[in-house]
């Protein structure tokens, strides 16, 4: 394990994603590279067991960086849910069984040291502003396509989280008025449509038609990764599938350009790591949508829409910037 002498210690910082199945936790250095990145499934028995495992998560980390315990200036977190920042409170989390949760105060009392946490999808933007595809801009969207669909908005280099703390927040607007149920009690919005579950459920329903596929038959288990595999093989059913899904994302991506008017939209999440059987369809349904109307086409660009740079390791580059002293939230 690396030591660092003392006489060239300097101010690190731990960043913790955490999830509903595990946690994530690295040091990060002044440059942003990660020291030490440790994973350890999260117990969600329990509040104070999360809490818990959080405290162990970052112990370890420190641990595994080899760096000495007094060069760590502070912890930022990166909590799925519904966040009050200011507080320091996890207001509530389905995925962690939380509800009114004061994180902020009972990590500093486990850890002694400073901690800050955000909503995950929001920190992911500040990590792709400071260390990603958004490094440079003073404004940005950040998209996230998973099991889940989530936004985030940086405007003149502040995080705008709104009085509510739902700006960008487009997972649940309705695209489709007559669409498919969503969790929220809500028809046709923009998570029932395009999230990864919603890909499997449209392919598989087109299965069930007897469309002749490579992929499993529709009463096996389908998945999103699974129909993006069969899309780079060239399967007439998963690339149907993706060429409508990608045509929900870049309306919901043109309602936020047009909204936020930022210079890029950084796109994030487990969908978007497929790669380009769906960014190309997406980046196609764009430009036709800027070509039919000046309005969008003033906004659209070529390099408009990003794929993460930062990977796997977004969550916890988001959480850091945090504790980082230049992008600042209101």
């Amino acid at each position: 394990m690396r030591q660092i002498e003392p006489e060239i210690q300097q101010p690190f910082l731990i960043g913790v994603d955490v999830g509903g199945t595990k946690i994530l936790a690295s040091v990060v250095d002044e440059r942003g590279s990660l020291l030490g990145r440790v994973s350890i499934p999260t117990d969600t028995r329990s509040p104070e067991a999360t809490l818990d495992c959080i405290a162990l998560a970052v112990e370890r980390a420190i641990r595994e960086g080899g760096i000495p315990r007094q060069a760590v200036q502070a912890v930022g977190l990166g909590i799925p849910g519904l966040v009050d920042p200011v507080q320091g409170i996890g207001v509530a989390s389905v995925n962690l069984n939380w509800m009114n949760v004061p994180v902020k105060a009972a990590l500093e009392e486990r850890l002694g040291l400073s901690c800050a946490i955000e909503n995950d999808v929001k920190a992911a933007a500040l990590g792709e502003a400071r260390y990603g595809a958004g490094k440079g801009h003073e404004s940005l969207i950040y998209l996230s396509i998973g099991t889940g669909i989530a936004g985030a908005v940086i405007l003149n280099g502040r995080l705008y989280r709104g009085p509510n703390g739902m700006a960008g927040e487009i997972g649940h607007a309705m695209l489709e008025l007559d669409g498919p149920p969503c969790k929220c009690g809500g028809r046709g919005c923009f998570e029932a449509l395009a999230a990864g579950p919603a890909i499997a459920a449209r392919a598989a329903q087109k299965l069930s038609h007897g469309k002749p596929s490579s992929l499993s038959p529709p009463n096996g288990t389908l998945t999103a990764e699974e129909v993006f595999e069969a899309a780079r093989h060239g399967d007439a059913v998963a690339l149907e599938t993706i060429d409508e899904v990608s045509a929900y994302v870049a309306q919901a991506i043109q309602i936020l350009a047009l909204a936020y008017d930022t210079p890029l939209l950084v796109l994030g999440g487990g969908v978007s790591i497929a790669g380009k059987p769906f960014l190309d369809p997406v980046a196609s349904s764009l430009e036709r949508l800027a070509m039919q109307t000046w309005v969008f086409g003033k906004i659209y660009h070529p390099g408009f829409l990003q794929p993460t740079r930062l990977g796997r390791d977004i969550g916890i580059l988001g959480a850091v910037s945090l504790v980082v002293p230049a992008i600042k939230v209101h």
